[in-house]
């Protein structure tokens, strides 16, 4: 058998192999879906302190960079280079995670009185307002014979319903109350103690974040060859940007929302006295947390504030039902676009459809993280399919569709705000070391002074002084 025809059958045979391992892999992951993706949930569970540690170190470190750059001009006065890195660094990262704990702590100081209060104003309001519902059905049941009849009946099959509820079904119902209560009060404090051990992790994961940075770095190169290293690494790039630039808008926007919001209430408040109203802050941070969620955020949030508005003030109610339309509108049309720009780079129509298919695979958090995370996706398909074309002699479908569909290129304001930034840190390190090399200069011409002195026993100051004394008295 020739060499050929042994590497042909050979890599034959290596390709069946795999063609049947790969069959059999996948036979074995349908058979068993429901252990895997109870093992997955097991291995989530038992991860989720670190996930949230991660996710609370993405959203924290851009602060703790430009922290980092602060701290490092207001520690100038340390002339060791390593020493002021260093303490700039950790402070950066202690201070990063300060900043953040007061401002949870504020949104709870802000959130948990006022809806304490809420909740003491609507048990006082409700048994009034049930006496004027009551007395306005009775009005119109009198009005009416024939709805009073209907009504009769009504009351009769509620009453046999409730009847029978009680005997039969109210124990079984109050024993899974108090089982739901009591596995609830766990997961809350499950929850209270992952958030707790997630800080934790945040810090480790902000003190290692360079290191982790450059092991991560070293494995990819490692692995592939240095064209596709660099691909990956661009791509990474790419998704942080994504990541990064979405999440922190959002959290940016959503905040200008609820600061509006509560304006325009507190203004509606001052301009009718002596009514009793819904908490504005509790509306204006209800509107602004759900706000972060693309799409539906809004609905949920609209709905949520107008409900507890209208239980208390109908015109309350009202007005802020077409405030907050409004406030909508302006968001959409005007702040969002000048915060987040185009960072994902999709349409409306698959925004829409990542909204849905994360969330439902992963709830509130889905909703939040699958927008970018499915720009990612769509970005990596779009340059294979690009790739293809291109190996494929088809260049000129790629450019028609560039051109019939232009991707809409804006800054957001946070990018541009972000420009300016580095442009002034990088001017103000083209100083420091204009300055830094001066002094080295000079430092270096004084050793070298100083050597040769100290070599050949002659001041050379003195000198100089001479010589330039010798050019006066000549002068003259």
């Amino acid at each position: 058998m020739k060499k050929e025809d042994y590497k042909k059958y050979f890599g034959i045979t290596i390709s069946l192999f795999g063609a049947i391992a790969l069959s059999i892999i996948l036979f074995f992951f349908i058979y068993r879906m429901p252990g895997i993706s109870g093992g997955i949930q097991h291995l989530s569970k038992v991860l989720m302190p670190f996930i949230i540690g991660g996710c609370l170190a993405y959203v924290i470190c851009p602060m703790v960079n430009r922290l980092e750059r602060l701290f490092l001009k207001l520690l100038s006065f340390i002339k060791e280079d390593k020493k002021r890195a260093a303490i700039a660094f950790n402070c950066s990262v202690f201070g990063g995670i300060i900043i953040t704990i007061i401002i949870i702590y504020i949104i709870i100081i802000i959130i948990v009185p006022n809806l304490i209060s809420s909740i003491v104003k609507l048990v006082q309001i409700l048994p009034a307002n049930a006496d004027r519902l009551i007395s306005w059905a009775e009005k119109i049941l009198n009005e009416n014979e024939m709805i009073m009849q209907y009504s009769e009946q009504v009351i009769d099959k509620a009453t046999e319903f409730v009847q029978n509820f009680i005997n039969d079904e109210l124990l079984t119902y109050v024993q899974n109350i108090t089982v739901g209560l009591s596995t609830g009060v766990i997961s809350v404090f499950n929850v209270l103690f992952n958030v707790l051990i997630g800080f934790i992790v945040a810090i480790y994961f902000l003190m290692s974040r360079k290191k982790l940075a450059r092991q991560g770095k070293l494995v990819v190169y490692s692995i592939f060859k240095k064209d596709t290293a660099d691909s990956i690494m661009e791509e990474v790039k790419y998704a942080d940007k994504i990541f990064s630039g979405f999440i922190n808008g959002k959290i940016l926007d959503s905040v200008v929302v609820a600061i509006i919001c509560y304006i325009g209430l507190e203004i509606f408040s001052f301009a009718n006295p002596g009514k009793s109203m819904m908490s504005e802050i509790l509306i204006s941070v209800i509107v602004g947390i759900f706000n972060i969620i693309p799409f539906f955020g809004w609905y949920i949030g609209w709905f949520i504030g107008a409900l507890l508005a209208l239980m208390v003030n109908p015109i309350q109610c009202l007005f802020f039902i077409i405030f907050d339309f409004i406030l909508q509108q302006i968001d959409g049309n005007i702040l969002g676009p000048k915060i987040l720009g185009n960072n994902t780079g999709i349409s409306s129509f698959w925004v829409l459809f990542a909204i849905l298919l994360f969330g439902d695979m992963w709830g509130f958090s889905g909703m939040l993280i699958g927008v970018p995370l499915f720009a990612v996706i769509y970005h990596l398909i779009k340059k294979l399919v690009f790739k293809g074309l291109k190996r494929n002699g088809q260049e000129e479908m790629g450019a028609e569709y560039e051109r019939d569909y232009p991707r809409k290129e804006s800054e957001s304001f946070s990018e541009n705000v972000k420009n300016a930034a580095e442009k002034i840190h990088d001017a103000y390190d083209n100083y420091e070391n204009s300055i830094n090399a001066e002094k080295r200069r000079a430092k270096e011409e004084a050793e070298m002074q100083s050597r040769l002195e100290a070599e050949n026993g002659v001041d050379y100051k003195e000198t100089d002084t001479i010589l330039d004394n010798e050019s006066d008295y000549t002068q003259e």
